[in-house]
């Protein structure tokens, strides 16, 4: 009579320990949750028309820039309204976020007010980005910037000037 020489192994998968099964559910769980966070951030890239809050610790500015007057042909005029963006870029994100911040605060802007905001803003400007740029039919260019941080909405909603 023969034995079966197999009836005491147990399958391979059996001998993983449970230590190794938990890390690596927990290691899926983890991957998991970072993929919801890049899925966010990718929806908001495909908003370009907005300008205002997108959430609380994003705002978006649309900006246009014009060529100099007086400027003829396709290149030219394109880069000279690229220049007057770039010249121009900081100042119009100053200039939406405080008129952002006077909504929010139910205020009409001041001078002193506007000069108080300006020092107070430089760091959330620091954190701007340029989404995408683009020319129009009328050779102006227009660049989308979003200002990132985080309670932004917030941050300029309990802003003070004394």
């Amino acid at each position: 009579m023969r034995k079966c020489l197999f009836s005491n192994v147990q399958p391979p998968f059996m001998n993983v320990p449970k230590t190794v099964t938990i890390i690596a559910f927990l290691l899926l769980i983890i991957l998991l949750s970072c993929t919801h966070n890049q899925s966010y951030i990718k929806s908001l890239s495909n908003d370009i028309t907005t300008q205002g809050f997108l959430n609380d610790n994003c705002y978006q500015c649309i900006i246009t820039a014009k060529p100099d007057p007086g400027i003829e042909g396709l290149v030219a005029s394109r880069e000279s309204a690229h220049i007057n963006l770039i010249k121009s870029l900081e100042k119009q994100c100053y200039d939406t976020l405080i008129n952002a911040t006077a909504q929010l605060q139910g205020i009409s802007v001041t001078d002193s007010f506007q000069q108080c905001l300006l020092q107070q803003l430089k760091q959330c400007i620091d954190n701007k980005v340029i989404v995408v740029t683009y020319f129009n039919e009328d050779f102006s260019e227009t660049a989308v910037v979003r200002i990132y941080e985080k309670g932004l909405q917030q941050k300029l909603a309990t802003m003070q000037c004394k």
